[in-house]
């Protein structure tokens, strides 16, 4: 055939490198399930797999008894084992907790899910499927995935009523809905804390600055003009590229620190088209200082690759908030519905000038900001961070405070717990909610002492160390139980927390039967002490069918070829 291209060569690598991951990229989340069991399997016969009679009243029984009674050297075959199979070891110290994680089946999964998830994302980026073209921010795999993911956990909520001390009952659904896990709650407590960092910063006379930061060409794989794929890529994840731009958000603290600048505001991370990230920085400092600010910004952000062509113009972008044309938060607004709920959004327009529209995968319609969450969750980005703001815990804590708990607190407590409070009438003609007092936080970080206060914020989070029964064992867990006054730790203003539990009875889970555990002696007196109480997996037997149903797309189901088929063979028995 003659002499290999260097294109053909570079592609022959590159599909080598793709497809050499521990876990295949073509598996289902069937297929990951049952080797989660096989793998929790695996390891819970590791140590056990030596024979021996053992004397049982007056009957001698063949059983299986441990080959390693050390549980450190148990805790390092097992840790074997999970690296070999392309994971990371539990981070914990109790060699007994550690041995029931890698005994567990919902413990695999959770890790497979994430690492098959990553490495089959990093692969479709490589290959050149995430792009404005393909599939904008995340491939349509992945954002298929997630929304499976979100269907299922949105059954399961719906599934589940919980019922409290005082007899109220709801859905888990109803609660989750309560919080910011609800994206409108969310986004408009985000925009709460936008608008009342600026009302300080106006306060002050300070000047806001918008600052759009960019990882080097390098990290990107895909070129946003032509959509081809760009010769520079370095093969970097989007968690990599993620780390750079932290690392150089490092540098420019430290630099700040030195020079006296402290500046307060938020800090918005989201994907390009091909899902490299970028920053979205709204920083509010002394007029005088802000020449400096955008020196140190502009310096490390060229730190890296400063000749490359573009860097200057492309890396980093700086634009002074101007009072006549907006408020800062009105400004940044738009990058807040977009990483969240697409609420009052018109165009979706990434950083490189690119329409991501509303696209259909599957058998749904996708909104731009779905691809986004789904791009954060395969990659675990954090995509809002505060800069120089009091801790929004305490500011959640203090709206689960009743009012007569701070009767008697210092009046900045009593100032902070105000600011916290919404309160709200319902016409009862009408159905209309009347705002009688909007929670407001430039009150709250006025009452916490200011911005930029590190440790020295007035008011904290207290937090009992309790030790809980879990999953894999008993275990210190940090309890909030309200907040207190810095000034006098020992006074704790307690928040109301209700006890909830499942209504109804749970299925007990026990052990069920295997070959590791076959055998008639009870399993207090033969198992050792680590695997009493451990989760067992479930027994696969050897021969069914489960390797076909986890190839098989289900999604046949819901195509128009079945739909015809049932028309026509589905009432005649055939």
């Amino acid at each position: 055939m003659g002499e290999m291209t260097e294109r053909y060569k570079r592609l022959a690598v590159l599909l080598d490198a793709v497809t050499n991951a521990p876990i295949p990229l073509d598996c289902t989340d069937a297929q990951l399930c049952i080797a989660a069991e096989r793998y929790a399997a695996e390891c819970a016969s590791a140590g056990t797999r030596k024979e021996a009679d053992t004397l049982v009243g007056d009957r001698v029984l063949r059983v299986e008894t441990p080959e390693i009674t050390d549980p450190k050297a148990l805790r390092a075959r097992m840790a074997w084992m999970v690296a070999n199979r392309g994971l990371e070891a539990p981070k914990i110290a109790d060699d007994v907790q550690f041995i029931r994680r890698c005994v567990d089946p919902g413990w695999w999964r959770v890790n497979l899910r994430r690492v098959h998830g990553r490495t089959f994302e990093h692969a479709a980026i490589r290959l050149g499927f995430v792009h404005v073209r393909a599939g904008a921010y995340a491939s349509n795999e992945t954002v298929q995935r997630r929304q499976a993911q979100n269907t299922r956990n949105a059954r399961a909520l719906n599934a589940i009523n919980m019922v409290n001390e005082d007899g109220h009952e709801f859905t888990l659904a109803e609660l989750a809905a309560r919080g910011v896990g609800n994206k409108a709650i969310r986004r408009g407590e985000l925009m709460l804390r936008m608008a009342g960092c600026e009302a300080i910063a106006n306060q002050l006379g300070h000047v806001g600055v918008f600052v759009t930061l960019t990882a080097p060409s390098k990290y990107h794989a895909v070129l946003a003009k032509s959509g081809t794929a760009n010769p520079n890529y370095n093969g970097a994840t989007p968690r990599e590229a993620q780390a750079a731009l932290m690392d150089v958000w490092a540098c420019v603290r430290a630099k700040n620190h030195r020079d006296g600048i402290s500046p307060c505001g938020f800090r918005i991370a989201e994907p390009h088209h091909d899902g490299c990230p970028h920053w979205h920085l709204l920083l509010f400092v002394p007029a005088a200082q802000v020449t400096r600010l955008q020196r140190n910004l502009r310096v490390y952000a060229l730190a890296e690759d400063r000749e490359e062509a573009g860097a200057a113009k492309n890396r980093i972008k700086i634009v002074r908030i101007e009072a006549d044309k907006g408020t800062a938060a009105g400004y940044i607004a738009k990058y807040v519905a977009k990483n969240i709920d697409d609420e009052h959004v018109g165009e979706h327009v990434d950083v490189d000038g690119n329409v991501i529209e509303r696209d259909l995968v599957g058998d749904q319609i996708i909104k731009p900001s779905q691809r986004v969450e789904a791009w954060a969750s395969c990659w675990g980005i954090r995509q809002f961070q505060a800069v120089g703001q009091p801790p929004v815990t305490v500011w959640r804590e203090l709206r689960r405070v009743a009012e007569e708990q701070v009767a008697a607190a210092p009046e900045h407590v009593r100032a902070a717990w105000a600011a916290c409070q919404r309160v709200t009438t319902t016409d009862a003609e009408t159905g209309e909610v009347i705002v009688q007092h909007a929670a407001d936080f430039a009150d709250y970080i006025r009452a916490q002492g200011g911005v930029n206060q590190g440790r020295a914020y007035r008011v904290g989070l207290a937090v009992r160390t309790e030790l809980r029964e879990g999953r894999y064992g008993l275990a210190e867990r940090p309890a909030p139980v309200g907040i207190y006054c810095k000034a006098m730790p020992d006074a704790v203003y307690a928040s109301t927390r209700h006890q909830w539990q499942r209504s109804g009875g749970a299925a007990a889970i026990g052990r069920t039967w295997s070959s590791v555990n076959n055998c008639t002696v009870p399993p207090v007196e033969t198992a050792p002490f680590w695997e009493v109480d451990t989760p067992w997996p479930v027994e696969i037997p050897p021969h069914d069918d489960s390797e076909y149903f986890a190839a098989f797309d289900f999604a046949y189901f819901d195509t128009d070829e079945y739909k015809t088929h049932m028309e026509n063979h589905g009432n005649n028995g055939t």
